[in-house]
């Protein structure tokens, strides 16, 4: 048996909250005991006292047992006491009429109905008080019929039929309950991967307008900038230094077309683990001074080996950090800070130009450049500073040691 916590969870109340109504779902196995009583009581019945107006009071009796079952979860919705009391004196009326088949009645009928009590009562002392109740009926037949001889054992075994009927019972509602919960868990599991599915195709929607807005867009605006360096070299007449820097553009365009296949291709650009980290970054500046003129000072000190991830997010980031300065600080100078160890990054880039002003900060629609860096150092666990550089200019903190958000001061 449970305890009385237990038997909340199957009260009228909480029904609807927590199970398919249990005993509903019982009717079946109900009924068909129900009808096996009925028949083998007639037979007993008419086997010693074939009595017609007996055994039609008798049936009709039984039928508004079954009936009352059939509609045990409507009739127990309020008031249940009273569907108990009425099934207790229909099962002693036939007791009474049956009187060749009264035994058969008492130990068959009485504890079905304790059992179909526990799917109803949550409290303990209901079960009690109504199991007393059939009881008293049940010896109430005794004394009317007076058959006390057998009281005894008839009183033995019907204790024994109760506990199994209650035993099984609580049983067959621990069984739908658990089925509820395994049906319930499914159902959340479901919904939990409906949930991931969408989350998923959302992070990767971001992941291809971030990887390619470093692709394209990175290559592009490298590629606007040299041909604007160009032009002006063309104009000042400077003709081999032109050249220079459009065979600079065409090996830079090459790459970035490269990229832009290979981040279209599921983000499988450049095999990282061939790729040797310090010399990209080299590479990378390099491009930028050739197309900018403006002058980089490097500092970068590297130990021991570095995650795939943090060197393909990496190099993005310190990528889109030149192009900004680029397009849009104004600067002659660009100092870069770079220390990896432990597989922890640190990352410092300044630069000496006009710096950002609260509403550029504030406004991030549009500027998917820092975008995307905010989403890069989110995916590394690491901070991501922007304040203005004193006296001027601009610095970008990035740190991989712990993940502090994104903060702003200094403007």
């Amino acid at each position: 048996m449970e305890t009385g916590n237990e038997f909340k969870r199957w009260s009228p109340k909480n029904r609807d909250n927590n199970l398919p109504d249990a005993m509903f779902n019982a009717r079946v196995p109900s009924m068909t005991w129900v009808f096996f009583v009925y028949f083998i009581s007639m037979i007993v019945q008419v086997l010693h006292d074939p009595s017609i107006i007996s055994l039609t009071f008798f049936s009709g009796l039984m039928l508004l047992h079954a009936s009352l079952i059939w509609h045990f979860s409507s009739l127990t919705e309020k008031h249940p006491w009273i569907y108990f009391m009425i099934q207790g004196l229909i099962i002693l009326g036939c007791s009474l009429i049956m009187d060749q088949a009264t035994f058969m009645l008492l130990l068959g009928m009485y504890p079905v109905l304790t059992g179909q009590s526990v799917g109803v009562y949550f409290q303990r002392i209901k079960m009690v008080m109504l199991s007393v109740f059939y009881y008293v009926l049940f010896l109430s037949t005794f004394f009317i019929m007076g058959q006390f001889e057998l009281l005894i054992l008839m009183s033995i075994l019907y204790v024994m039929m109760t506990v199994i009927f209650v035993s099984f019972a609580d049983l067959f509602l621990k069984q739908v309950h658990a089925r509820k919960c395994t049906q319930t868990f499914l159902e959340d599991l479901e919904r939990a991967h409906r949930k991931v599915e969408e989350l998923t195709l959302a992070n990767e929607r971001q992941r291809m307008a971030r990887d390619l807005h470093d692709t394209l867009a990175q290559g592009l605006a490298g590629i606007i900038m040299q041909l604007d360096a160009v032009d002006a070299h063309l104009t000042k007449g400077n003709s081999k230094r032109a050249q220079e820097i459009v065979q600079h553009s065409m090996i830079h365009a090459k790459k970035t077309l490269s990229g832009a296949r290979l981040a279209i291709d599921n983000l499988r650009s450049k095999t990282f683990a061939t790729v040797d980290f310090s010399d990209a970054i080299r590479d990378e500046i390099e491009r930028f001074q050739n197309a900018t003129g403006i002058q980089v000072f490097l500092d970068m000190s590297i130990n021991g080996s570095i995650p795939k991830l943090m060197m393909e997010h990496g190099l993005y980031i310190i990528g889109e950090c030149l192009t900004n300065v680029a397009r849009h600080a104004e600067a002659s100078h660009v100092w870069m800070y770079i220390r990896i160890e432990a597989e922890i990054m640190n990352l410092e880039i300044k630069d000496d130009g006009k710096g950002m002003t609260s509403n550029q900060k504030g406004s991030m629609s549009g500027h998917y450049g820092l975008i995307g860096i905010k989403e890069r150092v989110r995916i590394l666990g690491g901070s991501f500073i922007i304040t203005n550089n004193i006296p001027r200019g601009t610095l970008i903190k990035i740190d991989t040691s712990d993940e502090k958000g994104e903060s702003s001061d200094g403007i």
